[in-house]
């Protein structure tokens, strides 16, 4: 039992991954059919969710739409082997985790400051110097990707340190 709960935990950052990769997907589904109720819903729930993540991913450039759907699914498949063998590359599974983590801690943070238009793209607070404490975004799938990657972010921090006192 104890092996399937750390195996879930550890699967955290591939549901990032791949939920942005939905959002990437829910963009196209928007493009081709604007009148659908279903493309709204699924791009407005995961919106709040990723917005920021994937937007920042675009800016890149020469990382279009479908290079960046492609880097993400990679990233959610590549963190399917790490769950299953986690003994076999703890480091590289230490940084998927962390880079889903920051990458889902600034969508919670930058989703309390949705608006429209590019102005909105200022570093958040937290980034400038304000270290107060700031709530994370009302998004129920937000808070709950958030607790499991950072829980698989804890996860991977543990079998570092059980790695190296091995040694």
């Amino acid at each position: 039992m104890r092996a399937l709960v750390l195996t879930f935990l550890r699967l955290g950052p591939c549901g990032a991954y791949a939920l942005a990769a939905m959002f990437l997907g829910s963009m196209v589904l928007l493009a081709h059919h604007p009148a659908s109720e279903f493309t709204w819903l699924l791009y407005m729930t995961i919106l709040p969710v990723m917005r920021e993540p994937v937007f920042m991913l675009l800016a890149v450039p020469g990382i279009g739409l479908w290079g960046a759907a492609a880097i993400l699914v990679f990233a959610a498949l590549f963190g399917i082997l790490l769950a299953i063998r986690p003994d076999r590359y703890p480091r590289m599974r230490f940084i998927h985790a962390h880079v889903a983590l920051i990458a889902t801690a600034l969508a919670a943070v930058r989703a309390m400051h949705m608006q429209a238009g590019l102005s909105g793209l200022s570093l958040p607070d937290v980034l400038r110097g304000d270290w107060s404490f700031l709530p994370l975004a009302d998004s129920p799938l937000g808070t709950a990707l958030f607790v499991i990657v950072f829980a698989s972010c804890i996860c991977s921090h543990c079998e570092i340190i059980r790695h190296i006192r091995a040694k």
